[in-house]
């Protein structure tokens, strides 16, 4: 291993400490000027930490995948538990403000989407079933009564 090139172990702990900044919310420039203030030892290039913020923020996207179900679970059944206690409270604005954030939360009140193309379509072939079995109805009839 040459001089300058830093061990696994300390490429990780250095993206774990990224990690931990973009989760208080640091942007890329927050976190640069506090590498080089805190870590006076780390590479100074900002495409040392550049790399080192890119690796931190593909860990959030895995973690994020990893839980969200959980995520999505938790939620929904701590609104539940909060519509439960608003209705035991009476507080009705308020248990309803909870329903309405459930209702977001499963989709319920996104719009129905109807494609007209799609239904004309339908509505004419029934049409046409129709006016074809009054047509046979109305041969059968003139054929019975010759």
């Amino acid at each position: 291993m040459s001089g300058n090139r830093s061990s696994r172990a300390a490429i990780r702990v250095r993206v774990d400490i990224v990690y931990r900044l973009l989760l208080l919310g640091l942007d890329r420039q927050r976190i640069i000027d506090h590498v080089r203030a805190k870590y006076p030892s780390w590479p100074k290039s900002d495409g040392a930490i550049d790399r080192c913020i890119e690796q931190a923020e593909q860990m959030l996207i895995e973690s994020g995948e990893a839980e969200r179900p959980v995520e999505f679970g938790r939620s929904l059944a701590r609104k539940h538990d909060l519509y439960t206690r608003c209705l035991n409270d009476k507080d009705y604005r308020g248990a309803l403000a909870v329903q309405k954030e459930i209702d977001d939360l499963l989709g319920l009140k996104a719009p129905i989407e109807v494609n007209l193309n799609d239904a004309r379509r339908e509505l004419v072939e029934l049409m046409l079933e129709e006016v074809m079995r009054e047509a046979e109805d109305a041969t059968a009839g003139a054929a019975t009564a010759d």
